[in-house]
């Protein structure tokens, strides 16, 4: 211990010095300016420019090198970081269309001056990825500056060429066009940052968006030429020349035949005129953006500062209306909640291609309310306010959606938009759900993503998350419910001064977390480090339970109720508490939340009612059930119900009734429920049936939860039925790894208990049909088996290529009525060529034991085991349905030309191929299909093969993935047409038509 206390001591003089050197570095910011002369030229459709950058070193470091970024290439190199990101991230789970940007080329380089000394030969420069690397010749020391050239070129052709799918909706949209619309974004070598951290020399990455960039505050001067019949926009203001925007501007009220004369005459104004030179200054600026086109529109209104709307066609007056109609009043919120927009105009440009925001200018693809919010939020974080975009993008995108979602709801209420119009919008279909609001959308979706087992902390660097979806919710919807919840610990005149005060204090210099967290606190007054640290560097679980409630009336007749409130996770939050008085007044106390128990002390003159914690769902708490409220909320089976409607204090009951007929019951009537919290916890199932011939009462019973309530996909699951004369009762645990929300490679193990009893044999007589005639057979021996069973898949890909395996072992325990063990597997592969997809699936079951297979679970070389089919075929017993005979429940060995044609056996081997090209019919995907394969009716019998090869069509049945959960993989289609059968049945022929259908998800 004492040497313990020497040694802090000989190493707290080293310790002070390196903790001052990080916390107390003073802020500075470099001093960048841009002059730049560009030509556009449209005959060989290319960008020329020169550049001279000024760079003044106000840091107290002398600076060795100097850095530049060229966002533009990120996508022209395969080496590059953003394209190895993408081929990462690409998956069947995710499909990536990504546009490159338009490539740009150094040409030249020179130092022109760095300090005093102005004589510097030309320099040779390599790129390495997205960042220009440049030693200096000479050091630049503190209050020095330099003068860089260079000349460079970026290539616009394929903004000639085949029109992109969004540019052809938007002319459907707003007339055909004839000249593109070009907005330069990358289009100029731009300085890195040097701030309190160094040279953030991060590459462009594949998650980041244009303004992710972190680029310095900069004063740009650049003189833009473009020929006489192109209108241009810029982000800064005019110095010098015309940009046509007086030529078009027009009245919102012209339009039809009006409208196209009008832009007719313009056209041909323009066209005379001779090349167009314009000279933009723009202050405090991290970007230069500008967009040109010959069929620019120009609407301009006057808000608190002029706003200019620029648009193609017709389209651009319903999307100046639009923002006409909207501007005052979403400007009026977010500058009060920041301060007074500090640019002289706005220039707003409608672009179906890119959008991004710098003052003062805007590219908008949407003209509603809620887009126009986001994007104003934008302009003003990080547009006037810096940060970080690749180490902290959550500052500014969570920021931006929060004032979107808080002034919808201002605007409209709880719901966040309008009621009435969005039941106006939806289909007939879609009007029979509950409507959300958006809060509870964000709220739902966010707690499912924390559950899912791939929660991440929402301060990663925008490269770190684990994938896209990841970012989305870390980077937004997470960093939506940070403010939120921010605004509730330190209240909202507190949240609303420090955004006020982190706006004018950080205006046009760059902020990061701990800039902000240190005005909030100052503005506060509180201490808000744990709360930051909670939130953003980690995952806490959140949960509050109302403990032991105590009512007691004293002498005066005054009612003291005391309230006891434990936490049961890890995070930690002040819990508000509710009492309901019995005046029908409610009460609120708030409890600091750091204990493991506390307790609240109300005092009341009436009798009081009932207590609840956390009434306003404010502290993303888990479990809303053991705060005081619970209840049952009855709502329709309909599809996706339960993952629409998922309110925090309630178990949803979904409910259906079930009509079926057979030859053994008759018409068969009952109701099916489904009972969960928030779609994944405590799911029941229940049903009851009647047979009205038999009359048999059927029922089931099913219930799941997962292991840990931190984790949807780790499950335990545990089901009980009688129904059509068997019973069956099954309990197994489910455990899934997967390495992100949608990695390519995952895997999953169920391991369980299955016990299965014959009770009336009457309805286990299978009937085929072919076209030769009916065949009926018994497939179901009247044993108890109890067996133990072991099931593994795992799905990996890699570019063009995707594989899965499933495997099965089930062997039945000596209390059985038979002893036996089975193994059946499958091993897919699939492969995408230019045009076509392929499938190559290998299939293998096998047996073995004392005892041969009960016929349930006999092997089929055509489809699954009965077994099987019972469980997941709705079309179980004799007569149901005429249609019967040709549905195919696939598995087994896949030989999907024998359907009508059972082939029961001990053991299978066999190999499907299907080539499938890639377009659509009505919806449906055509595919050809070849099955070979043996099957051995006994262990040691010979084998009979067979063989079929056909067409089929293919509808729904994709395998996206959801929070490591399937959705969408039951609703699908197959129909399949056999043409040719290596052994027919007597008096068919090889060569015929025939078909079968095969429903639900293929085994």
């Amino acid at each position: 211990m004492k040497s313990l206390d020497i040694l802090t001591l000989l190493l707290f003089p080293f310790l002070s010095v390196a903790q001052t050197t990080s916390t107390f570095r003073p802020f500075f910011q470099q001093g960048v300016r841009y002059e730049i002369e560009a030509t556009f030229d449209t005959t060989v459709k290319t960008l020329t420019g020169n550049l001279t950058l000024t760079y003044k070193n106000n840091s107290p470091d002398t600076l060795k090198r100097i850095y530049l970024q060229v966002p533009a290439n990120a996508f022209f190199d395969e080496e590059n970081t953003a394209v190895r990101e993408m081929r990462r991230f690409r998956s069947d789970n995710i499909r990536i269309i990504h546009a490159r940007d338009y490539q740009l080329t150094i040409q030249r380089l020179q130092f022109h001056a760095i300090g005093s000394e102005t004589e510097f030969p030309l320099r040779a420069f390599d790129f390495h990825d997205t960042i220009l690397d440049l030693p200096l010749p000479q050091n630049l020391f503190p209050g020095d500056s330099l003068a860089l050239g260079l000349s460079f070129t970026q290539d616009y052709k394929k903004a000639f060429g085949a029109t992109p799918s969004d540019e052809r909706r938007a002319n459907r949209r707003t007339g055909s066009h004839s000249a593109p619309q070009l907005d330069f974004i990358h289009w100029f070598p731009r300085v890195v940052v040097y701030d309190r951290n160094g040279w953030n020399t991060e590459p462009f990455h594949f998650l980041m968006e244009a303004q992710s960039v972190y680029a310095e505050f900069a004063t740009v001067d650049a003189t833009i030429t473009v020929p006489g019949n192109y209108v241009i926009v810029g982000s800064g203001e005019i110095v010098a020349g015309d940009p046509g925007w007086n030529a078009v501007t027009i009245d919102t009220t012209v339009h039809g035949k009006k409208f196209t004369a009008w832009q007719d005459s313009v056209r041909q104004v323009l066209r005379k005129s001779g090349p167009r030179r314009v000279r933009f200054r723009a202050k405090h600026a991290q970007n230069f953006i500008w967009s040109i086109s010959p069929e620019f529109v120009r609407t301009t209104f006057a808000s608190a500062f002029p706003v200019n709307v620029f648009g193609r066609g017709e389209a651009q007056r319903d999307f100046a209306r639009k923002i006409w109609k909207n501007f005052d009043e979403v400007l009026r919120y977010i500058q009060s909640n920041t301060g007074v927009y500090p640019f002289p105009q706005l220039n707003i440009v409608m672009s179906t291609r890119r959008e991004t925001n710098q003052p003062p200018m805007m590219l908008l693809g949407e003209a509603d309310i809620f887009e126009l919010n986001f994007a104003l939020s934008r302009l003003y974080f990080p547009g006037i306010v810096g940060s970080n975009g690749v180490r902290e993008s959550w500052l500014a995108n969570g920021l931006a959606l929060f004032f979107a979602k808080n002034f919808s709801e201002q605007k409209h209420g709880k719901l966040g938009y309008n009621a009435d119009s969005a039941r106006k919008d939806m289909g007939v279909f879609a009007k029979l759900y509950p409507l959300p609001s958006i809060n509870d959308m964000l709220r739902n979706f966010t707690r499912m993503y924390m559950t899912s087992g791939q929660n991440e902390p929402i301060a990663n660097s925008i490269h770190q998350y684990k994938d896209p979806p990841g970012m989305f919710f870390n980077s937004y919807m997470k960093a939506d419910l940070f403010y939120e919840m921010l605004r509730y610990v330190i209240g909202d005149s507190a949240f609303t001064a420090s955004l006020q005060r982190y706006y004018h204090e950080w205006q046009f210099k760059h902020a990061s977390e701990a800039d902000f967290s240190e005005i909030c606190e100052r503005t506060s007054g509180q201490d808000l480090d744990w709360f930051f640290q909670q939130w953003l560097h980690q995952t806490p679980t959140v949960d509050y339970q109302k403990g032991e409630v105590t009512k007691k009336q004293n002498a005066d007749g005054a009612w003291i109720t005391e309230v006891e409130i434990k936490r049961k996770g890890d995070g930690v939050m002040p819990v508000e508490v509710e009492l309901e008085r019995g005046d029908g007044q409610k009460e609120t106390k708030r409890w600091d939340g750091k204990n493991e128990s506390g307790k609240i002390v109300f005092e009341t003159a009436e009798k009081p009612g009932r207590v609840v914690v956390d009434p306003n769902d404010q502290i993303m708490d888990t479990n809303l059930l053991n705060n005081g409220r619970r209840r049952l909320a009855f709502k329709p089976d309909l599809p996706f119900m339960r993952y629409v409607f998922m309110p925090g204090d309630a178990y949803v009951v979904l409910w259906k009734p079930d009509l079926s007929y057979n030859s053994v019951d008759g018409f068969r009537v009952g109701i099916k429920t489904k009972t969960s919290y928030r779609a994944f916890y405590n799911n029941l199932a229940l049903e009851l049936n009647y047979g009205t011939r038999s009359r048999e009462i059927d029922g089931a019973i099913g219930y799941s939860h997962p292991l840990h309530r931190s984790n949807l996909r780790n499950r335990y699951s545990l089901a009980a039925r009688k129904n059509e004369g068997r019973f069956e009762a099954d309990a197994h645990l489910q455990f899934q790894g997967l390495r992100s929300l949608t990695a390519t490679a995952s895997a999953e193990w169920q391991v369980g208990l299955n016990y299965s009893h014959l009770l009336d044999a009457a309805y286990t007589l299978r009937i085929t049909a072919n076209d030769t005639g009916k065949v009926t057979t018994r497939e179901w021996d009247k044993q108890e088996i109890l067996s133990a069973y072991l099931q593994a898949e795992a799905r990996f890909g890699r570019g063009r290529f995707g594989a899965e395996t499933q495997w099965r072992m089930e062997s039945a325990l000596p209390s059985s009525e038979s002893s036996f063990t089975k193994l059946r597997g499958k091993i897919a592969t699939r492969y995408r060529l230019p045009g076509f997809r392929t499938r190559l699936q290998a299939n293998l079951g096998t047996s073995f034991g004392p005892d041969r297979l009960p016929l349930q679970d006999m092997f089929h070389g055509e489809g699954a085991d009965a077994r099987t089919r019972f469980r997941n075929d709705k079309l179980k017993t004799a007569g149901e349905w005429n249609g019967r005979s040709r549905r195919l429940v696939e598995g087994g060995g896949n030989l999907r030309g024998y359907t009508g044609t059972p082939l029961p056996g001990e053991k299978y081997a066999s190999l499907n191929f299907e080539l499938e090209p890639n377009f659509n019919i009505l919806g449906f995907s055509p595919f050809a299909f070849y099955d070979g394969g043996a099957v051995w009716p006994a262990r040691d019998a010979g084998s009979i093969t067979r063989a079929n090869a056909g067409a089929a069509l293919s509808f729904g049945g994709t395998q996206t993935r959801l929070f490591g959960f399937r959705f969408l993989s039951e609703l699908s289609a197959r129909i399949y047409f056999p043409f040719w059968l290596s052994h027919p049945l007597p008096g068919e022929a090889k060569k015929q038509f025939r078909w079968y259908f095969a429903l639900g998800k293929a085994l």
